[in-house]
């Protein structure tokens, strides 16, 4: 029998040493109060003084990999692979997102501008408005349904497990959609600071999890174990980078904040490689020795609710935030509003979010995540053919087009229906490698027509 009253203090001395190493960043975060300051800053070029270090991009990355889906995705590896295999899927699939993350958030770290702006040239302006907007808004916002669903379920069930039946759904998605948007709407200080504090936090709740499973059944279960069904190892490649697909493309958002290339590539290393193996290996943990993925309903299940409620909060929100943040910065490009209108169209798109959560979108997880972990990585096929192989990496052969870019519009479409019907390997890679080649070869026979947009001009706020 496990003993509750044995591994209570363990929890409460780990939640202790947290709040201890985040104690001077707390203090900071009172007194200085241009953290609190509210970011208007859109489409325009991020200037040089406001340019963060590694860690900062880092932290925020970690963040939204941190989550209780994340270890959901790791318990659905454990159904079909060894624990080995997981952890070497995990390993190929997160090196894989972020390289792709790191040669997407160059170009915006290089340029100073957000992924939708960062797309203009290969899509051409309206294009991008049109296409890559389109789809970073709807990626975005339905995430931000689908984890504003899963966090207010989750509370209702808590409401229960204490006493309290019968809590809103509705209400909870509203409350805990609402807390949500406070950061996104802020901007990227808060969003910075909020992961300073609480990823830590989440971490080290998360090994407690992982640590809980094997001291249940022994470290004998985990490598003794093998699926009754088992899939190639390919299918957990497609699985891990499907599940940060669009996170992977829209990283420039935080990455335009970047000192240098160098900082950029740290960030993505190490924001996301170490981060999504440990989350992936600690979920198959606990999926194969307790069988159950959601560490919240495990702290429930220990006698710990409110303990379980504030990991549920913290982790919903450290991700959630940046699917509300992006989804606004989509809407800003795509209607060309000025960038001091961005907290309040933030808001709004975070407000339709909510109301996506109320009317069920949770139910469609599973076809939305493959739907679009298949259209979105071939939007991060134009950007990097056009940059990397066509402008030759340099900042110089970047410049914003006028109109439809019609040859990345078409490999686009190209690149997304291969993944969506024809996909040979892995859907977000065939997605990305499909549009690389067909815009490199369109490129080539129309590049010098006008299919490649009409001409330049400058970013918001810069003169001709």
């Amino acid at each position: 029998m496990y003993n509750r009253r044995r591994q209570a203090p363990l929890l409460v001395i780990v939640f202790v040493c947290v709040l201890k190493l985040n104690g001077k960043g707390l203090l900071f975060l009172s007194q200085n109060k241009k953290i609190l300051e509210i970011e208007r800053k859109a489409m325009s070029r991020i200037p040089e003084q406001d340019k963060q270090n590694w860690y900062s991009i880092a932290f925020i990355q970690t963040g939204a990999i941190v989550c209780v889906p994340a270890l959901m995705v790791g318990g659905i590896l454990a159904s079909s692979m060894t624990f080995r295999e997981v952890i070497i899927s995990a390993i190929i699939g997160y090196a894989v997102l972020a390289l792709i993350m790191s040669l997407m958030s160059i170009v915006s770290s290089d340029m100073g501008i957000p992924s939708t702006m960062a797309s203009t040239k290969g899509f051409g302006d309206r294009g991008a408005s049109y296409v890559s907007s389109i789809i970073f808004f709807i990626g975005c916002i339905g995430w931000f349904g689908v984890q504003t669903a899963a966090c207010a379920m989750a509370f209702c069930t808590l409401m229960s497990l204490i006493g309290i039946a019968g809590f809103p759904v509705w209400l909870a998605a509203v409350m805990w959609g609402l807390v949500m948007l406070i950061t996104s709407v802020a901007g990227f200080s808060s969003i910075k600071w909020l992961n300073y504090i609480t990823a830590p936090f989440l971490l080290l709740v998360c090994a407690y999890g992982g640590w809980y499973g094997v001291d249940q059944t022994g470290v004998d279960t985990l490598f003794s174990y093998f699926p009754a069904e088992p899939l190639p190892l390919t299918f957990g490649v497609s699985l891990t980078v499907g599940s940060m697909a669009v996170g992977a493309v829209i990283s420039g958002d935080y990455a335009r904040y970047s000192k240098s290339r160098g900082h950029t590539v740290t960030a993505c290393f190490c924001g996301v490689l170490p981060t999504g193996v440990f989350m992936f290996t600690i979920g198959s943990m606990m999926a194969i020795c307790v069988q159950e993925t959601d560490i919240v309903m495990i702290f429930a299940g220990l006698g710990l609710p409110i303990l379980s409620m504030l990991v549920l909060i913290i982790a919903t929100w450290t991700t959630n935030m940046g699917n509300a943040y992006t989804a606004g910065l989509a809407v800003m490009k795509i209607s060309g509003f000025k960038d001091e209108l961005r907290p309040k169209v933030t808001f709004a798109v975070g407000i339709l979010g909510i109301l996506l959560a109320i009317s069920g979108l949770a139910n469609a997880f599973v076809s939305f995540l493959s739907i679009i972990s298949a259209i979105t990585p071939a939007v991060a096929g134009v950007v990097i053919a056009d940059y990397w192989i066509i402008g030759k990496g340099k900042p110089e052969n970047w410049y914003r087009v006028k109109g439809f870019n019609w040859i990345g519009i078409l490999s686009w479409i190209i690149g997304s229906t291969v993944a969506l019907f024809f996909s040979f390997f892995s859907q977000g890679l065939d997605s990305i490698i499909t549009t690389i080649v067909v815009y490199v070869i369109l490129f080539a026979a129309f590049g010098k027509t006008k299919l490649a947009g009409q001409g330049r001009i400058p970013l918001p706020g810069e003169e001709e």
